[in-house]
């Protein structure tokens, strides 16, 4: 396997026997470990990890990669409940399969039948496995997490807030299914989290605190990173990455840079994503008045992602606060490029990036315009954005901050 997958989870030594002593075990003991694994295509990283390299249909260290070399430096076996209904390519002893079906695409009484089956199943591979961990993120459904079976020692993966930043529900229909989180979260003893939002919700609800949460740094993979740095003197190429969605603020972005464009001839603005409003946004950018000027691009790959980054002076991230945003990856994909972003108050990323983010509050469209024609027209505050990512790029390959080492500090916490 080659030294960059390994790599991507840090580990002393003597892991193994550490992991398997913090569990209660003998040091020469089996260690089983489950992973309620979620939509993305684990089976898929699988196939490119077990070939001893990373996925490159993602600009990050994927997670599921890092679980893999998680397993294989304690000399565990691992069981991975996924939603692919398929096979490695190449199978390996130390790791099983099993695929567990989950209907998204229903709503009402439907979905919640759906869950209640996807949970059952989940439930009945894990109890006949009899794993020493279980890990299970925070898009499982509540009756799975509360209905785990025993384990040494059970670990959320918090990829996702609750409710959107800085704004708790609190109307009854919402404290009950915080209700339903808080006594679901009552199983978990360890937790990693993608975001401090992410940990500081966990806790809110009940869940782990201080050493028994930690928080990852995401991962660039090395094809990702440039290794040199060039700023432009003044923010002229606007881009959004993300979901082509109402409430991921990309019609904002589009009144806001109509507005602007007119007196600046020179500014131009991509946008790259898909969604249920690519139909609708494709009509308002036909009907802006600066439509030649826009460019929509649709779904890319990682490689496209970079590419689109590599030819951008800044990122917006105008999300609203209809969304509970866990990060915003994007954001840290922007950084590795200096290329600073302009994001609401509701993205979690500007923990990670004091000074090298500029901010507005969520749903102001009239104070997204302001902000962004302040960086447009005043090089000074462009170049301090970008002066300030340029000595914060190096977290993002520092692999001793990378979910898979934070996840082996859960398993010994």
């Amino acid at each position: 396997m080659s030294d960059s997958v390994a790599r991507s989870v840090s580990m002393p030594p003597d892991a193994a026997v550490a992991a398997r002593r913090s569990l209660g075990l003998a040091p020469d003991a089996p260690l089983r470990i489950a992973y309620v694994a979620g939509p993305g295509d684990a089976v898929g990283t699988f196939d490119h990890w077990s070939r001893g390299a990373h996925d490159p249909r993602t600009p990050v260290v994927a997670y599921s990669s890092m679980f893999y070399s998680l397993i294989d430096g304690l000399g565990a076996e691992a069981l991975l409940l996924v939603e692919q209904d398929r096979q490695p390519a190449s199978p390996d002893p130390r790791f099983g399969f099993i695929h567990t079906p989950r209907r998204r695409d229903r709503r009402g009484l439907t979905f919640r039948l759906d869950e209640r089956a996807f949970a059952a199943d989940v439930v009945r591979h894990l109890r006949a496995w009899r794993a020493d961990v279980i890990l299970v993120g925070t898009d499982a459904p509540d009756s799975l997490i509360a209905k785990l079976p025993a384990a040494r020692r059970i670990i959320l993966t918090a990829h996702n807030t609750f409710w959107p930043m800085g704004r708790r529900p609190s109307s009854v229909k919402a404290r009950l299914k915080l209700w339903s989180k808080t006594r679901a979260l009552r199983r978990i003893d360890t937790a990693v989290n993608t975001s401090g939002e992410c940990a500081a919700q966990v806790a809110a609800l009940g869940g782990p605190t201080g050493a028994r949460s930690l928080t990852e740094i995401p991962q660039v993979l090395p094809a990702f990173f440039p290794a040199t740095l060039a700023p432009a003197p003044t923010a002229r190429r606007l881009l959004y990455l993300g979901r082509i969605e109402a409430d991921k603020g990309v019609f904002d972005l589009l009144g806001a840079f109509t507005a602007l464009a007119k007196g600046h001839p020179d500014l131009t603005l991509d946008i790259a994503g898909t969604g249920s409003a690519d139909a609708a946004l494709s009509a308002a950018i036909a009907a802006s008045p600066v439509r030649d000027r826009i460019s929509f691009h649709g779904l890319l790959p990682a490689r496209g992602v970079h590419d689109r980054l590599d030819a951008a002076d800044l990122l917006i991230c105008p999300t609203r606060t209809t969304f509970a945003e866990g990060l915003a990856l994007v954001v840290v994909e922007a950084a590795v490029h200096g290329v600073p972003t302009l994001l609401s108050s509701n993205v979690p990323a500007k923990a990670l990036l004091p000074g090298a983010c500029a901010e507005f509050p969520a749903d102001d469209t009239e104070a997204l315009t302001t902000t962004l024609r302040r960086i447009v027209q005043t090089p000074a505050d462009y170049a301090a954005l970008c002066a300030s990512l340029a000595g914060r790029r190096e977290m993002f390959r520092d692999r001793t901050r990378s979910w898979g080492s934070m996840l082996y500090r859960a398993l010994i916490a």
